[in-house]
């Protein structure tokens, strides 16, 4: 028997009685486990198979080729999450990006701990502007930890011409200057303020426990957050939720 901390990401009935369960797990990366007589069996799984909940869990068999989840031990429920619309609304996207971008069953211990932190701060966070931000955050963060993040030089070379005002390139991930981007009118679609480019040097250096630091205005950020999941999307070929 192995064992794993864990997040749950999705959870499917199966038959009359037993459920699928989709995890993030500490050690195996995103694994799915058949979770036998999970809806008739309460104490055998004590609360644990919610989504967002995060458990310590035990299963039987290869991690990465359907194993059965033998127990579970609650370390958090993440209740308060479920209590404001934002709040849930904004959880649940945080959990499709992960299941839609991370490989299953490639262990990503950081993206794992990504998800718990922001989870926690989700949880706590009442206005829905800052939880904007905090999402948008979490999306920097994460598409930095797969390794497509974009880049803040201008025309890919720091040295090269400073102008304020720049459009992010979908495909090379670089923001190019006004002067560059003539006769590439489709740029011009992608504009970057001063305030969006100060929030891409940062966002995935910013230590979470110090985030509220991190202040963006509210148009901004989302401006930036439809950008960013079109990029994601483009570097990915999947359709991320916005």
């Amino acid at each position: 028997m192995l064992t794993s901390k864990a997040i749950v990401l999705s959870r499917e009935n199966f038959g009359e009685a037993d459920c699928y369960i989709e995890f993030l797990t500490e050690d195996w990366g995103v694994v799915t486990t058949l979770a036998k007589s999970a809806r008739k069996s309460r104490r055998r799984y004590i609360g644990g198979l919610d989504i967002f909940c995060h458990d310590e869990i035990s299963v039987r068999g290869d991690p990465h080729a359907n194993p059965y989840l033998d127990e579970l031990k609650v370390l958090n429920t993440f209740l308060g999450l479920r209590d404001e619309v934002d709040r849930v609304f904004s959880a649940g996207r945080i959990v499709q990006w992960i299941q839609k971008i991370v490989a299953e069953g490639t262990p990503v211990p950081e993206v794992y701990r990504l998800l718990g932190q922001v989870l926690a701060l989700l949880e706590k966070e009442k206005s829905s502007d800052r939880i904007l931000v905090l999402e948008l955050l979490f999306k920097m963060k994460l598409i930095s930890l797969l390794g497509f993040k974009p880049r803040v030089e201008t025309c890919g070379n720091p040295a090269g011409c400073t102008a304020v005002e720049t459009f992010l390139d979908m495909g090379s991930g670089i923001l190019i200057c006004p002067r560059c981007a003539e006769g590439r009118p489709l740029l011009r679609q992608n504009w970057i303020g001063a305030d969006e480019r100060n929030f891409l040097a940062v966002a995935d250096q910013v230590r979470l426990t110090a985030w509220d630091q991190v202040n963006i205005p509210v148009a901004r950020a989302q401006h930036l957050n439809r950008m960013i999941t079109n990029f994601a999307s483009f570097h990915t070929q999947v359709l991320l939720p916005l």
